[in-house]
């Protein structure tokens, strides 16, 4: 497979005649691959039903000439404001109940049936005009779909009112669901409810969780929508999408993603903090899931150029990233953006070229980058392993921190499913990042943290996982409530109990103002220092303890056999210093082979047979004791040994 490389290019912000240059010195740079038509609906379609597409022909063309592929954005948002004007429907009502003009980019309700009118329209217009260009690659659904407000209109909330009758078939059940006899808070018909959130308060957590939920599905449908369209006019093209679904007003992606045949597409920006290895970590699972369980490699449509307020950083810290995100599944860079733009929201946001049209430092990077992937594209790039891996991943467990952060202490979800997976990337572990509702392959480990709410089929899911010989491990706090957000009345954690042989009895907060004391786990004479704010007390039932909190003579692990599996429980919460002490013990038993060993900060991977791929993410040199000898296809030198890589260097090495 080929390795690609490019950029995010915007003919419509520039002069016709300047063009021509542009495509040159992208060619010049090594390209071979340019994202086209975000964020432009109006320049196609600027009055309704008028379609002036020969501009962007000449665009299209002069690629083809260059012999540059195309990724064409089908750019539904923003819409244009002849759309807001004419479909009054889409436009964003705030939780006060009042409409807010389109001010910037992303302020429509895609849900809306009169915007999808025009945007699929819109999309079939595009899609039918360049599904046989030379140079189309692919179809970019949207852009940064999740990304936006939600609308409290009446509309929506008018549709808010189907949804529920949908979902709960009557009254009652609705009521009991969301417990309204709770502060007197009943319904007696559908026609009485209202969207959950006003501009003084928010209603109560299940109540507010369906709302999100009602959210979520009208963008996840939109975009099974869209692609649908886009491959009835243009059946046999590629797509792709930057979705946006990990926003604070994204959507829950992994409900969707099974349903949507589309290569993952994501964007990376981590700033420019050289040797902060954290930038990676975070970035890495962003990644990771997008991906989900999708066997195919990952395209990165936008990758940092320059940042907001910086130029550029230390030149060679965006190759490093690049080449880090080859470990990572990574088959196509393109930088974001091409030149600095002069207006607009992103004016500040530094590209390869600057403001005045003249390449940069950036673009020397990148044109070092691109001769680089020529060079690696021969060997087993992009690099598509089986992981034997995964970890859990739940949107909705992030809108119910999100409602209820106190009990949650203040902390973000995704920050916590990030610290859980940090010692796999930085040991070079391999893995999979899973919806436990819907698990595709096959695993030996599943790692689930602070997976709050369990429903029945994902409880299932994990019940057959151990039943049949897998390694489970979940942490604290995990499995409090039901699918309706409502506490489990029965013995926590909630339907898996049994599996893991445990009652949670209690929890003892250590961050309050009455109790700060050390939580240390300990076991077979080691010990490490949790980071947790919490630690529960575990009854054992069936489990053993598999380790302990040093001087409180209370189980921190346990351990349970269950079926032809084993299922772990961590009395604590997801926390790095914890799963490092753990996980390397955890893993081995469960048949997990341990990467070849590299100095901390070094990204490595045996691609295949004869190919190891090391990656220095630190601002300093390190030495690396190679598994075998060999030349190295970046530097053309051989090695025997050792290999010493300055900072932010890479090498793949050939035996």
């Amino acid at each position: 497979m080929s390795l690609y490389i490019g950029t995010n290019y915007h003919p419509h912000d520039w002069p016709s005649y300047r063009w021509a240059t542009d495509v040159k010195i992208v060619k010049d740079a090594g390209f071979n691959m340019v994202r086209l038509g975000h964020l432009c609906w109006d320049s196609y379609e600027p009055a309704d039903g008028n379609f002036t597409f020969e501009w962007f022909d000449i665009v299209m063309n002069l690629f083809l000439d260059a012999g540059i592929k195309v990724i064409l954005d089908v750019a539904t948002r923003p819409a244009p404001r002849w759309v807001h004007i004419r479909c009054p429907g889409c436009d964003i009502y705030g939780s006060s109940n009042t409409r807010q003009d389109s001010l910037t980019r992303y302020m429509e309700d895609v849900d809306d049936p009169a915007y999808q009118r025009y945007a699929f329209r819109f999309a079939r217009q595009l899609a039918e005009r360049y599904k046989d260009h030379p140079s189309l690659f692919a179809f970019a659904l949207d852009n940064e779909l999740g990304s936006g407000y939600p609308s409290y209109s009446p509309a929506a909330t008018a549709r808010f009112r189907v949804w529920l009758q949908n979902k709960y078939g009557n009254i009652q059940d609705l009521n009991q669901a969301w417990q309204t006899q709770r502060w007197s808070r009943r319904v007696n018909s559908f026609e009485e409810i209202t969207l959950q959130e006003n501009s003084i308060s928010q209603g109560m957590p299940s109540a507010w969780l369906d709302m999100r939920r009602f959210f979520s599905d009208g963008i996840g449908n939109f975009l099974l929508k869209l692609s649908a369209e886009v491959r009835s006019a243009a059946p046999g093209v590629p797509q792709t999408t930057n979705h946006y679904s990990d926003h604070k007003f994204g959507f829950d992606f992994g409900k969707f993603a099974g349903s949507l045949n589309v290569n993952p597409g994501v964007a990376h920006y981590p700033e420019y903090l050289p040797g902060d290895s954290d930038r990676l970590k975070g970035a890495s699972f962003y990644q990771m899931h997008r991906l989900w369980e999708y066997s195919g490699p990952m395209w990165i449509l936008e990758f940092q150029s320059g940042t907001g307020n910086n130029p550029q950083g230390p030149y060679g810290l965006d190759r490093m990233h690049a080449f880090v995100f080859l470990l990572y599944r990574t088959q196509m860079v393109l930088g974001w953006t091409w030149r600095t733009m002069l207006a607009g929201e992103e004016q500040f946001l530094y590209g390869i070229l600057g403001h005045d049209g003249i390449p940069t430092q950036n673009y020397q990077e990148y044109k070092a980058l691109a001769a680089d992937f020529k060079k690696l594209e021969q060997y087993a790039l992009p690099y598509l392993p089986n992981p034997q891996i995964a970890i859990a991943y739940n949107y909705e467990n992030k809108m119910v921190a999100f409602r209820q952060p106190r009990q949650f202490d203040n902390k973000d979800y995704t920050d916590k499913v990030r610290e859980a997976l940090v010692f796999l990337d930085i040991k070079n572990y391999d893995y999979n990042v899973v919806d436990i509702r819907n698990i595709q392959n096959s695993y030996k480990v599943l790692i689930v943290p602070a997976y709050y709410l369990m429903e029945e089929k994902a409880a299932e899911n994990l019940r057959n996982f151990v039943s049949q010989g897998g390694t489970l491990v979940m942490t604290g706090f995990s499995s409090m409530l039901d699918k309706t957000n409502a506490a489990f009345s029965t013995s926590r954690p909630g339907l898996l109990d049994d599996v893991f042989g445990i009652r949670v009895a209690t929890f003892t907060r250590t961050n309050v103002d009455w109790n700060h004391e050390d939580i240390v786990i300990a076991r077979n004479g080691a010990s490490v220092k949790s980071g947790s704010a919490f630690y529960e007390t575990l009854e054992l039932k069936s489990a053993s303890s598999y380790a302990q909190f040093q001087g409180k003579n209370l189980c921190a692990v346990s351990v349970n056999t269950f079926g032809a599996g084993k299922a772990y429980y961590i009395a604590v919460d997801s926390d790095n210093p914890t799963f490092s002490f753990l996980l390397p013990e955890i893993l081995s038993a469960a048949g997990i082979e341990t990467p070849f060993s590299v100095p901390d900060g070094v990204r490595a991977r045996k691609l295949a047979a004869g190919q190891h791929f090391f990656v220095n993410t630190n601002d300093k040199a390190v030495t690396i004791t190679l598994p075998e000898n060999g030349t190295g296809v970046l530097t053309g030198k051989s090695y025997s040994g050792t290999l010493t890589l300055p900072p932010f260097e890479a090498e793949l090495i050939v035996s």
